[in-house]
């Protein structure tokens, strides 16, 4: 979990440098609780926890540093995959994993690999949590979702 540490406190560092306000509380917030979520789901899967962690910690790092959610799960991806090889600690199948997952987490009707699928089911219970109103499909998700 020393690369995880390492990629959060560069997440937190750019949130800190570029986030304000409300998009920055409810960043910390989204983000921390889907990692937890993540980390949650990847334990009951059998999945890489260290891996699962960092998609949900970036999995919409991209909002607060922009203050828009259009594309996010893209530019999201691209964030993240800088700030994984700008650490040297990943290969690149690694990176590819991550950043797959965090690219395609915003399509939740489309099945997907484990990774996406994890993010994917990890946003939409934070999502529920939160008490957001669900949209039809991730309603449909929810409901499959084994804790």
């Amino acid at each position: 979990m020393k690369r995880y540490q390492m990629i959060k406190d560069e997440a937190i560092k750019m949130l800190d440098e570029k986030s304000h306000g409300f998009y920055k509380r409810e960043a910390y917030a989204h983000m921390f609780q889907v990692e937890t979520l993540c980390v949650l789901l990847a334990r009951k899967r059998n999945l890489n926890q260290e891996l699962a962690s960092i998609i949900g910690l970036l999995h919409d790092i991209a909002i607060p540093l922009t203050m828009n959610s259009f594309d996010h799960a893209n530019r999201s991806s691209m964030i993240a995959k800088e700030l994984l090889m700008s650490s040297q600690q990943f290969n690149e199948e690694e990176i590819n994993l991550i950043v797959h997952a965090i690219s395609c987490h915003s399509n939740k009707s489309i099945i997907e690999d484990d990774y996406c699928e994890l993010i994917k089911d990890a946003d939409v219970l934070s999502h529920s949590l939160e008490g957001q109103l669900l949209k039809e499909e991730e309603n449909k998700r929810l409901s499959h979702i084994e804790l």
